[in-house]
């Protein structure tokens, strides 16, 4: 098995290596030189700290990164088993039972679907901007849902607002508009469906009213954390005009753009960009059936929750939320996930691995049936690390009769880059 240490000999996300390949359980090479010719995430580290947090600032805006992480169990380590006495879910006829007449619609919430795949959500991150008309016309063909990710609003530089509250309040947008209309120029009007989701600043921006009052939204998602990582999302900002833009409109800009020092440091160009980052979502039981009851008074027919993994204890507590919240359908994102930009080592470190995730829920659902046997349970997505059809699959059969999709980000900007 690979050992993923603090520092292993090749760190492609970050660009770091160590000078030998063997190294000790710290990470660091068996013996470590004054004259060493190679970057090590220590010495990079030391040298350019801010780097070493988040994959390569290069290939910010065209790429998107995983964790390369070995967490002992995966997908891959399951063998799909046959059978050969009989046939279930297709008549039993070996004329017939070929693969392509095999039925994959299901549902995702109330949302029919052609193939049990949800783009999750993608935000306002450069690459899925980048590729989003391939996306959206895809996801529109295939018959899937696609879900707008956060920050889209709030990072649209051409977007108006109306001030004179706490907070400003999204009134018109071009990004927003661009991503729903792609889907639909290509959607039959019944399979899939268009998703947005919300995180803390989107809630202050008055997104979802936005986009149901404006855009004839119908499917809703609250967040909580940053998919896999549960923590809060970042981005890079070029331009200084930009980061005072973003600050202004309430987000959290890294290092201060209003400084009179940072300012000073950018336009000498020892400050190359600032990072955006979004706020922790932080609620309780009351708080959380509130925010769900308001979004459902906008009018909207699907109602969904997107969720990291959380230790067990408050994934149980969000599976429960999401019961008596009535919820159409719950996305649990597993570590061994993707990001646009977010943190390497919470992506690498933190949450539950996937396989480990779907186990917990699965037996929490479980739990929540025997007890109270008329229990609506809302639909299960499963995310993290999945990518193609056996990987579909097995977190189908895995999770059922709860888990009726998966959620994809990476493969399917993938596919449109």
């Amino acid at each position: 098995m690979t050992k993923f240490n603090l520092v292993t000999h090749r760190n492609s996300i970050i660009g770091t290596r160590t000078r030998v390949e063997d190294s000790c359980e710290s990470g660091l090479c068996p013996i470590c030189i004054a004259d060493c010719p190679v970057f090590c995430e220590i010495s990079k580290s030391a040298l350019r700290g801010r780097e070493t947090l988040y994959p390569l600032r290069e290939y910010f805006g065209n790429s998107t990164a995983g964790t390369p992480k070995d967490y002992g169990l995966s997908f891959s380590d399951f063998q799909i088993q046959f059978e050969v006495r009989g046939a279930k879910g297709i008549e039993e006829d070996m004329d017939k039972t070929i693969f392509p007449n095999a039925d994959i619609t299901t549902k995702w919430g109330k949302i029919p679907q052609k193939i049990p795949i949800v783009i999750a959500g993608l935000g306002s991150t450069y690459v899925a901007k980048r590729n989003w008309i391939g996306l959206a016309h895809g996801a529109a063909l295939s018959g899937c849902s696609l879900t707008i990710g956060e920050n889209v609003c709030g990072m649209d530089s051409n977007a108006k607002f109306q001030e004179g509250g706490k907070y400003p309040r999204v009134i018109d947008t071009e990004d927003m508009k661009f991503r729903v209309n792609s889907f639909r120029e290509f959607w039959d009007g019944k399979n899939g469906d268009i998703i947005v989701q919300r995180n803390v600043e989107d809630t202050r921006l008055g997104v979802f009213e936005y986009v149901t009052s404006k855009l004839g939204v119908t499917s809703l998602e609250e967040k909580f954390g940053q998919g896999a990582k549960a923590i809060g999302g970042e981005v890079r900002l070029e331009s200084l005009e930009r980061a005072q833009l973003l600050a202004k409109r309430g987000y959290l800009v890294i290092p201060d753009p209003f400084n009179p020092d940072i300012i000073e440091q950018y336009k000498a160009g020892h400050i190359m960009d600032f990072e955006r980052h979004s706020r922790v979502g932080i609620t309780s039981t009351e708080a959380f059936l509130e925010s769900l009851d308001k979004a459902r008074a906008l009018g909207i027919k699907n109602l969904f929750i997107k969720t990291g993994g959380y230790r067990p204890s408050a994934t149980a507590w969000i599976i429960r939320l999401g019961v008596e919240g009535k919820v159409d359908g719950m996305t649990f994102d597993g570590a061994g996930g993707g990001t646009g930009m977010s943190p390497v080592t919470m992506m690498n470190e933190g949450s539950i691995p996937t396989v480990y995730l779907e186990a917990l829920v699965t037996g929490c659902l479980d739990m929540i049936k025997k007890k109270t046997p008329s229990a609506k349970i809302p639909t299960i997505a499963i995310a993290g690390g999945l990518a193609n059809e056996t990987h579909i699959f097995k977190a189908i059969a895995m999770g059922a009769p709860y888990v009726t999709c998966v959620a994809m980000a990476r493969p399917p900007i993938t596919a449109a880059m």
